[in-house]
């Protein structure tokens, strides 16, 4: 999850699942919630992780506030039973946060290199044929 608090100057933006970017504009007293990917995943799609990117549209100093917090390295991400749903299948085989953090870091440390990589590459049921 992270907790983004905007100043007036904005630039946040988010892409649809049409793959469209649209301004996410400031409002005062607001919190902007992205899902990320892990939660994707617990959820079962349920709940959907935010591609997202900053643009700026003005030369002016942009001051944001982020809050970012992840579950455990050796935390197991496996959709609840009751989550799933009776009658539905999983989307998603379980995997340890910290492996998919390693799937998606580059060697350099702090550097991710998979930009456009999902949970889905990483850990997704394949549909049987």
């Amino acid at each position: 999850i992270t907790i983004l608090y905007q100043d007036e100057i904005g630039g946040l933006q988010v892409r649809s699942n049409e793959g469209e970017w649209i301004d996410i504009n400031p409002s005062e007293g607001t919190l902007v919630v992205n899902i990320g990917d892990m939660l994707q995943a617990w959820s079962n799609d349920k709940l959907r992780s935010s591609e997202h990117r900053v643009v700026l549209k003005h030369h002016e100093n942009r001051f944001s506030l982020s809050f970012f917090w992840c579950f455990e390295d050796d935390k197991v991400i496996l959709a609840p039973d009751e989550v799933v749903g009776e009658g539905n299948k999983r989307k998603y085989k379980p995997f340890v946060c910290l492996d998919y953090l390693k799937f998606r870091e580059s060697n350099e440390r702090g550097r991710f290199d998979k930009v456009g990589f999902t949970v889905r590459d990483f850990a997704s049921i394949k549909a049987q044929l």
